[in-house]
């Protein structure tokens, strides 16, 4: 992300005028066991897809609200990002995935035995979605869901 300096100034007070929704204090469950024995779901907001995949809606402007499902075993050559911003510098996720998905580490951490196993399904919204409440009625009740019924004992966040 840039520094707000260097933005359009229509970008810049798109930003220092955005209302963030307050919802109430964030769900919480305490781990009640080791990382070792864990389950661990990746979610990034990157707007990533596997090649082939259906793309992100890029002309809603509130936000594509779906979700793309990419699976654990995935080859980090098949992903790419299906969003297009000016203001979004790709580099990192051109020179390494992992910068904004790290599933190569956290296999490495399976391996390892750091965590104790991945869920097979990793999960990817889009960034930039203004109008949350499909969002917070709809899909992320769904991965929420699938995470339960998948006995996924962490998920990793990586906002992008």
């Amino acid at each position: 992300m840039p520094r707000l300096e260097v933005l359009d100034p229509e970008s810049q007070e798109f930003i220092r005028s955005y209302q963030c929704r307050e919802g109430g204090a964030p769900a919480w469950v305490p781990l009640n066991k080791p990382l070792s024995d864990c389950k661990v779901a990746l979610i990034t907001s990157s707007g990533l897809i596997r090649r082939g995949d259906r793309p992100f809606d890029l002309s809603n402007p509130g936000g594509d609200s779906s979700f793309r499902v990419i699976p654990s075993n995935s080859d980090p050559s098949e992903l790419t990002l299906s969003i297009v911003s000016t203001n979004w510098d790709r580099t990192g996720f051109m020179a390494d995935v992992n910068v904004i998905f790290p599933m190569e580490r956290l296999r490495e951490l399976a391996e390892e035995k750091v965590i104790g196993s991945l869920a097979e399904e990793f999960y990817a919204f889009m960034g930039s979605i203004f109008e949350v409440d499909p969002v917070i009625e709809r899909s992320a009740p769904e991965v929420g869901r699938r995470l339960k019924e998948a006995r996924v004992d962490v998920a990793l966040l990586v906002p992008v």
